[in-house]
């Protein structure tokens, strides 16, 4: 009995033993699908984020290709407007040519029809000498003479109109050929910017459909649009401190050295009045005494140039050149990065014309270039900053002065902290993101210390 008991209760055992081990099993199993389900949950995630980001992006730069298109079509208008006012002007020209030419040619053809009078030398002779006294033959004479020259400038004008008249006709129909061209253009234009709204339209709607992401999104931007601020005015404000403790501290130089200088000659004062009370001569030097000694030559201590971080490329010349100051230059400094370019993000706070919720708050402009472009200083400075920014990979700040320029998002740097840059130098490259197609997008600030410049009204 003993045996057959001893044996349920091992049986019993070893079939425990194997539940458990069935059961620690089953929930490592479970734990391991929870963790694919978060790592898929958060890669869907972080997918979702990037669409969202590409479709935002993709919005910006469609919206700025139906203002460039909108603008075009402007400027077409006007350019129709003003050559069908050049068409009006050519056709009254022409007009009033034609009534010139007229005339002339009605008076030339009276002036042959009374000449034919005195056609030959002989009847003109016979019309000279058939007068009845000599001042009346000399009217005569003189009268053939000035009808000749009257016709000789008749025939001038009338050359010289018929000239006019086909040159106005010409331009007339280059105008007209300028009209037709303008027209195809227009058409285009507004064919293009059909279809960009059609694009537009499509990634608004993709957009709300995902409301709640869109908004995640959004707010994840601004947020870091905000660190960047914080972190900008934070070095804007370290800068004025070091500034101010500078001229502190040299104004209290310059206080040490006055101060010194009066002690100096107060001292050399009380001295003289002392000599001149005792009324001693001093016993005269040796020549050899007077003679100072030679002072070994000063070295001038040479500062090391600034180490570059890597190669900087050689950009061409600036397209224009600079005298006077920063401030003096506004509105003609260097626009910031090389090569083609379009703004799809503008200066300040507005809402999205579609996405009533999107609100924007930009302290600069975004500008979309070519992948490959390079950031560069859009006039003389220092930089005074350089730093790497969650959300805009290296940050770069150029001090003129009172004012600032500011690029952001760049992925090499070509510069350090401290360096002296030209107009034009190269500054960094801008980042492409490889999961947006490449799309190359330069952010840029223009500041007084810690106000806020659109830099549109800056840079050209």
């Amino acid at each position: 009995m003993k045996h057959w008991l001893t044996i349920i209760l091992s049986l019993a055992m070893v079939l425990a033993a194997s539940a458990q081990k069935s059961q620690v099993g089953n929930v490592r199993q479970q734990k391991k699908e929870k963790q694919e389900e978060i790592e898929r949950t958060s890669s869907r995630i972080d997918s979702n984020k990037k669409e969202i980001t590409r479709q935002l992006n993709s919005l910006r730069s469609i919206e700025a290709d139906i203002t460039t298109q909108g603008k075009l079509i402007k400027d077409l208008g006007a350019q129709l407007d003003s050559i069908n006012r050049q068409i009006g002007i050519v056709n009254d020209s022409i007009a009033a040519i034609d009534k010139r030419l007229g005339e002339l040619r009605k008076s030339y053809a009276a002036s042959v029809r009374k000449l034919n009078a005195h056609s030959s030398s002989f009847d003109r002779l016979m019309f000279v000498f058939s007068a009845g006294s000599f001042h009346e033959a000399y009217r005569r004479m003189r009268y053939l003479r000035q009808f000749k020259k009257w016709r000789e400038r008749n025939t001038i004008e009338i050359n010289e109109q018929m000239s006019l008249l086909e040159s106005e006709k010409k331009r007339l129909e280059q105008l007209k050929v300028q009209k037709s061209s303008n027209l195809t253009s227009q058409q285009r234009a507004k064919f293009d910017l059909e279809g960009q709204k059609n694009k537009q339209n499509e990634v608004i709607g993709k957009l709300r459909k995902q409301d709640k992401q869109l908004r995640s999104t959004l707010a994840e931007q601004q947020r870091q649009a905000d660190a960047l601020d914080r972190e900008l005015e934070r070095l804007i404000a370290e800068e004025q401190r070091r500034a101010a403790e500078e001229e502190k501290r040299r104004q209290a130089e310059e206080r040490a050295k006055a101060e010194a200088e009066a002690r100096r000659q107060q001292e050399a004062e009380k001295q003289q009045k002392e000599d001149k009370a005792e009324e001693v001569v001093p016993p005269k030097k040796d020549k050899e005494e007077e003679k100072e000694e030679p002072q070994p030559p000063r070295r001038e201590e040479q500062k090391p140039e600034p180490s570059k971080p890597g190669k900087a490329p050689t950009l061409p010349a600036p397209e224009r050149t600079f005298k006077g100051s920063f401030e003096s230059n506004k509105g003609r400094l260097l626009f910031p990065v090389t090569g083609k370019y379009k703004i799809v993000g503008t200066f300040g706070q507005h809402r999205h014309p579609d996405l009533k919720y999107v609100k924007v708050n930009n302290n600069g402009i975004d500008i979309e270039a070519q992948p490959g472009a390079m950031a560069r200083a859009i006039f003389d400075g220092k930089v005074s900053a350089v730093f790497p920014q969650d959300g805009y990979h290296t940050v770069v700040m150029v001090r003129h002065g009172k004012y600032l320029s500011i690029y952001v998002n760049l992925s090499e740097i070509y510069i350090r902290k401290g360096d002296t840059l030209k107009a034009g130098q190269a500054i960094g490259k801008v980042y492409s993101d490889p999961d947006d197609s490449g799309r190359t997008i330069l952010h840029f600030e223009v500041r007084k210390e810690k106000d806020k410049l659109d830099p549109q009204q800056w840079v050209k």
